[in-house]
């Protein structure tokens, strides 16, 4: 029987049904207490979020992280698949047998694993006395805090609510305008969902943006107008209609990212450029933190790379210098001939368990640097996300295999190119087609994606309004020394110095946590947010 709820129960709103708010009721499930959760979820499923729903995805779209990386919610992601029925691994294509630890899955796959581990979750909190409620279709219209709790406005169809709770906690995540077409330029402001984008008479389309999110709509518009025939682990693609599609991807620099790549799964830990050793480094002053953590990082380079290091050539290792020698080396491989170079060598190096030490460096590096970023000055701050947050988005940021493989099967069919624009390429609106001019191939689309993935925002940008007239700090997530680890996600308001509202918003986070969007950081915070709790 279920226990009888009674007044000692905390009553907690989590705004956003995503990943961050399925390990949020994890750990809040782990605490001792009794709980009142409900959680109000903007779309029709709860579990899965925009990444990962099948309202925004197709089964064509790979998700960039394998099981193991995954944190667990109830059971592993390898074991929760090795347990799906025929139908489901049908569907799929997965052999139970073959099924590993390393594996990358479609996106959706992934939503279907956090909305099944979310359903358990609600049955075992609901086995021990707490009430659970998931409200889809819900969208939260403004937060005002009150003297005595949280007041959380609500819009269901035509029905309006205010309901109090305990504890709020804003677990939105990506913020999309779910890539409605802006008549008459035929400019999606976002590729999801994937299955609205079309091309209009000229089969063509530009997609600005040439990491993840760009190669989701170049996949979703292939598989719209063509098909991936298997051939091997490689693919064939064979476009069907009148002609064969024009896909152009287009950014600054014109860099697709490498392929996912060997190395030790757990990580192994960094031993020079360490939390331990930035902490002492950060003692030494409020101003000039990040010179002092880059000369440490230096080190940790030369030691485990040392011809990468002297490959880049730095008379000066800064934020700036290291960023435009980084690119200029990625420059070198940039073009298909390199991408399947790069695809080939990845595999290699996969067969032989052999890791490219300077890319594993980074990985681990920008995991460290995200620990100590929250606590920049402003200058410090500007300066990391200008420079290193795009050297480690590139370096961290690597693409399954499958994905480079259809990527190459569509340049080989003659429908896929990309191109940098660098200092001199633009894009004008004109005539009814978007222009790509000042670049060696300038071409006319009709139809622009904007693929550039998630920006950063400001509380005020989420439009709970009442909530953002009370948020006594604008940078609320900046740290100071001293501060208790699971107060960092809280967000102070006039008057509340230790307000009971917390912030898991990604595009929030961003700022100050510029990897916030992978799901290791999503667990790593919720689990904070539940102490504080």
């Amino acid at each position: 029987m279920h226990q009888t709820l009674t007044k000692s129960v905390t009553k907690v709103a989590i705004v956003g049904g995503g990943p961050t708010a399925v390990y949020t009721l994890k750990n809040l499930l782990q605490k001792s207490g009794r709980y009142s959760v409900t959680i109000f979820e903007a779309g029709k499923v709860a579990g899965c979020g925009i990444p990962y729903s099948e309202e925004h995805n197709t089964p064509e779209m790979m998700a960039n992280i394998t099981s193991i990386e995954i944190p667990p919610v109830l059971v592993s992601l390898a074991d929760w698949v090795r347990a799906r029925d025929a139908k489901f691994l049908k569907r799929f294509g997965i052999d139970r047998e073959a099924v590993g630890d390393r594996d990358f899955y479609p996106r959706i796959l992934l939503g279907a694993y956090y909305v099944d581990q979310l359903r358990q979750l609600m049955e075992a909190g609901s086995a021990a006395g707490h009430a659970i409620t998931v409200e889809t279709d819900t969208h939260v219209v403004d937060i005002e805090p009150l003297k005595d709790g949280t007041s959380v406005l609500t819009r269901s169809g035509e029905k309006t609510a205010h309901r109090r709770f305990d504890r709020v906690i804003l677990a939105t995540g990506h913020l999309t305008d779910f890539g409605k077409l802006k008549r008459p330029t035929r400019l999606y402001r976002s590729p999801y969902p994937t299955q609205n984008l079309t091309l209009d008479k000229d089969r063509a389309a530009l997609i600005l943006g040439s990491s993840l999110s760009g190669i989701d709509a170049v996949v979703a518009l292939a598989s719209q107008h063509g098909t991936f025939i298997a051939e091997g682990t490689a693919f064939r693609y064979e476009p069907k209609g009148p002609s064969p599609i024009r896909l152009v991807m287009t950014s600054r620099k014109g860099i697709i990212p490498d392929a996912d790549f060997f190395y030790p799964i757990p990580e192994e830990p960094l031993l020079i450029f360490t939390p331990a050793r930035l902490e002492a480094l950060q003692a030494e002053g409020k101003t000039g933190f990040l010179g002092r953590a880059m000369k440490l990082f230096k080190q940790q380079l030369a030691t485990d790379d040392p011809e990468f290091l002297a490959r880049l050539g730095l008379k000066r290792f800064t934020p700036e210098a290291f960023a435009k020698a980084y690119f200029e080396m990625r420059r070198d491989r940039q073009g298909f001939k390199a991408i399947a170079q790069n695809l080939r060598e990845s595999e290699r190096n996969y067969r032989e368990r052999r890791t490219v030490m300077w890319r594993y460096t980074l990985m681990r590096a920008h995991e460290v640097f995200s620990e100590i970023v929250p606590y920049f000055d402003s200058k410090d701050l500007k300066t990391f996300r200008t420079h290193l947050t795009p050297v480690f988005a590139d370096a961290y940021g690597c693409i399954p295999h499958k994905s480079i493989e259809r990527l190459l099967a569509l340049h080989q069919a003659g429908c896929l190119d990309v191109i940098a624009l660098g200092d001199s390429g633009k894009i004008i609106y004109r005539a009814g087609a978007f222009e790509l001019v000042g670049v060696e191939k300038e071409q006319s689309f009709r139809t622009l994606i904007d693929a550039r993935g998630q920006v950063m925002v400001s509380l005020a940008d989420l439009g709970f309004e009442r909530l953002d007239q009370a948020v006594d700090v604008e940078d609320f997530l900046k740290r100071s020394e001293g501060e208790a680890a699971e107060h960092q996600f809280r967000v102070p308001l006039r008057g509340q110095p230790k307000s009971d509202i917390f912030c898991l918003s990604i595009p929030i986070m961003m700022k100050r946590y510029p990897f916030a969007q992978g799901l290791v950081a999503c667990a790593d915070a919720a689990k904070l947010v539940a102490d504080a709790i």
